[in-house]
Formats: structure tokens, C-alpha cells, sequence
């Protein structure tokens, strides 16, 4: 008698939880990230970010792209490397989390001259260059 006084709640529950939770969740995506170097590609399951964390990785990419775009050149001391490989990281995460193109377009006009965005989706491989053209494209930047 025990056990059929547990089982009928138990079932509830286990019935409303996989009901009541899908509105405004989203379900999680597989997103493969690509080799660099020495390391090999690898797939993560990611879901959608909030609009604070999409702009936090917009800030992110942009200060990065400032500091690419300081380290590059003939006169640079020192290779832009690192920043690339963050800038690398962040729009993977950006793009993993499906925000707004807008939001990096945006950061991006706010803090770099056209001169430096030109400079900037030139020295990009081409799959980064099409997502901060599509962002800038956005904001008519």
C-alpha cells in the first residue's frame, strides 16, 4: 500500500516537470568547434544567451579586435596572436549562443573607425569576416 501512495505523486511530478518548464527554454544545440594548432576540433552543447551575455561578448570581441588591430603590422611589437585566438573564442561563443549580429555590429562601430573596422574584417579568415560584415551590415556600419 506504501509504495502505490508514492508512485501516484511521483508520477506527477515527474509529469508536470517535463511539461510546465519549455516555455522560454530553449533546447540545447550541438556546436562543433574547429581545430586550431595543435588542437583538435570538439563539439559542446550550447543554448540560447541571455541579451546581457550577448552584449558582454560583444564588448569582449570588440576590446579584443582593439588590441588585434594595436598588435598588427610591420610596426607591432609583439604578434596579435593572442587577441586572435580570443576574438576566435568569443564569437564562437557569440555565435554558439545565437545572438544578434546588431549587437557586435554595434560595439564594434561604437569603438573602431571605419578605417580600423575595414582593417579589422581584412585581417580575419573569411567565415569571421562574414559574421562581422553581417553585424556591421546590421547596423548600416
Amino acid at each position: 500500500m506504501r509504495r502505490s501512495w508514492l508512485a501516484g505523486p511521483l508520477l506527477a511530478a515527474l509529469a508536470l516537470g517535463g511539461c510546465g518548464g519549455s516555455s522560454g527554454h530553449q533546447a540545447a544545440t550541438q556546436l562543433t568547434l574547429p581545430g586550431y594548432g595543435g588542437y583538435p576540433a570538439t563539439t559542446e552543447s550550447v543554448s540560447g544567451a541571455s541579451p546581457a551575455a550577448c552584449r558582454r561578448d560583444a564588448r569582449a570581441f570588440t576590446g579584443d579586435a582593439v588590441l588585434f588591430l594595436a598588435h598588427s603590422g610591420p610596426d607591432a611589437a609583439y604578434p596579435a596572436d593572442l587577441y586572435y585566438i580570443s576574438m576566435r573564442g568569443v564569437l564562437v561563443d557569440f555565435q554558439g549562443h545565437r545572438c544578434d549580429t546588431a549587437l557586435l555590429g554595434g560595439a564594434l562601430a561604437r569603438r573602431l573607425t571605419a578605417k580600423q573596422r575595414d582593417a579589422l574584417v581584412a585581417g580575419l579568415p573569411h567565415a569571421m569576416a562574414a559574421v562581422v560584415r553581417e553585424g556591421l551590415a546590421r547596423t548600416g556600419a
